[in-house]
């Protein structure tokens, strides 16, 4: 079996010898022009090459210019603010290509082509499953005190909260180890299991957001069950793309609820095909209000930096990365119970990434690894000096792929993944065991593309090794369980016309029991629960069907989709009717039944003026355990949103002024088990504005944004406080972007 050691130079040699194999191929030249429908140049267009990371942006004549590409077929994306993205595919020989795009103009937000949820970038339209993306203004617009609070309101998402700085991504009913959630293309590893732990991502160090929404197994193994959310940062900075030697950006936001402020600074640079830049951002918050008063001990404290490298040439790119993520976060307990309750936990991830993509004849070789350590602490009190719980997980992961790039219509593409994790208890009480897993995996997805139908399917082998270390604590014997999957998916898209799509999707997907699952007991201060494993678990297995259809025009982007996932035996918590005796908490075993979530979700955009945006979504999932016949536990209320947004292109010195509202309904949540609080409905109005303004050479980017504005008192369904506390009142944002220039070639 190989050790962590051992994987190590094994991911070392194979990226060394990608890297001294790349060679310089021979290069074209990629130009062209971006008009509106009247034929006035556009400038600051984006122009990108997604599969390869790289971009350009026009000029003030309206020209792009991509050199030194090697021969191949391209699928490039043109966006502009105000305008529909348009998706071209260029195939480049020897010799240099000149093209005219011209893009029409539109208020909506568009996903243009995504890198989530199918092996290569995919126009969303095309994808067999549905997929949503926030980036560029829309993102700046929505960006919230997480990563997950800014996509809280896409379709089929919802969050599992605890407080204001916590939240965890829900899709379609499912959570925790069943949504995967990557940092560009890289499983995020922390300690996903507890209800409090969130992904450690930083909010103020995000280019993009995309959500795929259905099992995702074939291309990211275990733990995909419900979908993914790939948080993507933002490109190697280069010259090609117009950045200067030294720039950068500021980023401020504050919220007035519970008094945070937030800042990051970004400073960034090229000379040469040598891109450089790093971030450093804090964030520090008070207790939270709610309109029956303050949450005592629900404070934050973040501090965050990272730093990348990387190069750009004609045989591909390559960049390093370095990151780290450190968090205080405060833990309100039932003050009925523990009024003077203080506990908090102390969250350290840092990351090192490798991400590399390596261009010859006809194919693409991605290689993507890294390695990550998460060390998370849990104090019973603010005076202590010692944890109660104290886990530190170091993962490395490695993948490559390879991928055909050719004009046909026919592309293939294969790879290979390992992952290796030790996790190790240092407290002095445990609560799981320490553990070794070594994983391996291989896939082959092909992909159909015409401009008319889309087909696409793939098979991927999964084999995990857990082993389980001696713990006399624990009264558990080192032991050592192997898990091994076959997944599948088959997706099909018809456009019987440009702007109109049929999508169908069956996926197979999996899940290993965890070790805490396995094999917790004991104590657990961040859920309020003394918890219980079952050594006897087996993996969850998930059969999905999915429908959906889309419409995306320059004045509509709506999609109708439904889906029925069943999951064989789907692991969940359920109270014993004991209570522990020392710590007084209730105490909770993992059962395992199998289960069936159905539902559907609605989203619309529609234009119904150049000035006048209207949006809608609906969300309804049923979750059902087929066992007990009780519905699962922490499924979401069914919700709706209603909302406009007034724009204009220009008044004064003001660009892409708006103003929006949004009325959010959610219904209330009685389809709950036995030992589940129910939650009653509730209607909750936002306001925003904002606009765009020029200093200098740059624009400045300003939000405004007022949400629960009539400080309604309420309960969601899905905050761990719900039982015994409101969730925040009015809540007043003010977000501030300001670019900067230092040094210019």
């Amino acid at each position: 079996m190989f050790s962590y050691i051992s994987m190590r130079r094994l991911f070392i040699a194979l990226s060394l010898s990608l890297i001294l194999g790349g060679h310089l191929l021979s290069a074209a030249t990629l130009s062209g022009s971006v008009t509106d429908e009247s034929g006035n140049p556009l400038i600051g267009t984006t122009v990108a090459i997604p599969a390869l990371h790289r971009g350009t942006a026009t000029d003030t004549q309206g020209e792009f210019t991509l050199n030194h590409l090697a021969p191949a077929a391209y699928k490039l994306e043109f966006s502009s603010i105000g305008y529909k993205s348009q998706t071209r595919v260029i195939k480049l020989e020897d010799k240099d290509v000149t093209i005219k795009v011209v893009l029409v103009q539109s208020q909506l937000n568009f996903p243009g082509i995504v890198v989530t949820g199918t092996a290569h970038p995919t126009e969303a339209l095309n994808s067999p499953q549905s997929t949503v993306a926030v980036a560029g203004r829309e993102l700046e617009r929505l960006r919230g005190e997480t990563v997950m609070r800014t996509i809280q309101n896409s379709p089929g998402v919802s969050l599992y909260t605890t407080g204001a700085g916590i939240a965890k991504p829900v899709i379609r009913g499912l959570t925790s180890q069943r949504v995967l959630v990557v940092d560009d293309g890289m499983r995020q590893e922390g300690q996903q299991w507890g209800d409090e732990h969130a992904p450690e991502l930083d909010a103020l160090d995000v280019d993009r957001i995309e959500v795929v929404r259905g099992p995702s197994s074939v291309l990211y193994g275990s733990d995909a069950l419900g979908g993914v959310i790939n948080v993507i940062g933002a490109e190697i900075p280069s010259t090609e793309h117009g950045d200067p030697e030294l720039g950068g950006r500021l980023l401020l936001n504050g919220f007035s609820n519970n008094d945070q402020g937030a800042g990051g600074l970004s400073l960034f640079g090229a000379r040469g095909r040598l891109g450089y830049r790093g971030n450093l951002s804090l964030r520090d918050a008070g207790n939270t209000r709610t309109p029956d008063g303050t949450l005592s001990n629900s404070a934050m404290k973040e501090t965050d930096g990272s730093g990348m490298v990387g190069v750009k040439e004609n045989w591909g790119s390559l960049a390093l990365e370095y990151g780290h993520f450190g968090t205080r976060l405060e833990i309100h307990e039932d003050p009925a119970e523990s009024p003077d309750a203080s506990g908090f936990q102390r969250v350290q991830h840092d990351k090192v990434h490798l991400h590399g993509k390596f261009l010859t004849q006809g194919l693409l070789l991605s290689v993507n690894g890294g390695w990550q350590k998460n060390h998370r602490r849990e104090y019973e009190a603010a005076g202590d000096s010692a944890p109660g719980l104290d886990l530190n997980l170091r993962t490395l992961i490695a993948e490559v792929k390879a991928q055909q790039v050719s004009e046909s219509p026919l592309t293939a593409t294969v790879g290979l993944s390992a992952e290796n994790q030790q996790n190790r208890s240092v407290a002095a009480e445990k609560l799981i065991p320490d553990f070794d897993m070594l994983g391996a995996a291989g896939f082959a997805y092909e992909q159909f593309e015409t401009q008319k139908l889309t087909v696409s399917g793939g098979l991927r082998y999964d084999n995990q090794r857990l082993k389980i270390k001696k713990s006399e604590d624990l009264g558990v014997l080192a032991q050592t369980r192997s898990y091994d999957a076959l997944t599948a998916t088959l997706g099909a898209v018809v456009r019987p016309i440009n702007y109109l799509a049929f999508a169908a999707n069956l996926g197979r997907g999996w899940r290993s029991p965890t070790a805490f699952e396995l094999f917790v007991d004991g104590v657990h201060e961040g859920t309020i629960r003394y918890e219980i494993g079952d050594s006897l678990l087996k993996p969850e297995k998930s059969l999905n069907i999915d429908f959906s259809v889309r419409v995306l025009s320059s004045r509509v982007n709506a999609e109708v989709a439904v889906y029925r996932n069943r999951i064989n035996d789907y692991i969940y918590q359920q109270p014993t009717g004991e209570v522990d005796p020392v710590s007084g908490f209730d105490k909770y075993l993992n059962k395992q039944a199998d289960a069936t979530l159905t539902g559907g979700e609605f989203s619309l955009q529609f234009e119904a003026t150049e000035w006048c945006v209207l949006r809608a979504n609906l969300n309804v999932v049923h979750g059902d355990n087929n066992a007990t016949n009780e519905p699962l536990p922490l499924i979401p209320a069914n919700n709706a949103l209603v909302g406009v947004k007034f724009t204009h292109k220009q008044i004064s010195s003001l660009r892409n002024p708006y103003i929006s509202t949004t009325f959010k309904l959610v219904d209330k949540q009685d389809r709950v088990p036995t030992y589940e609080t129910a939650t009653p409905g509730y209607g909750l109005v936002s306001l925003g504005a904002g606009t765009d303004f020029g200093v200098g050479t740059h624009d400045v980017e300003l939000d405004l944004r007022v949400e629960n504005l009539l400080d309604q008192p309420y309960r969601n369904h899905l905050s761990r406080y719900k039982a015994y506390a409101l969730n925040p009142g009015r809540n007043i944002s003010l977000k501030i972007s300001v670019p900067f220039e230092l040094a210019r070639r």
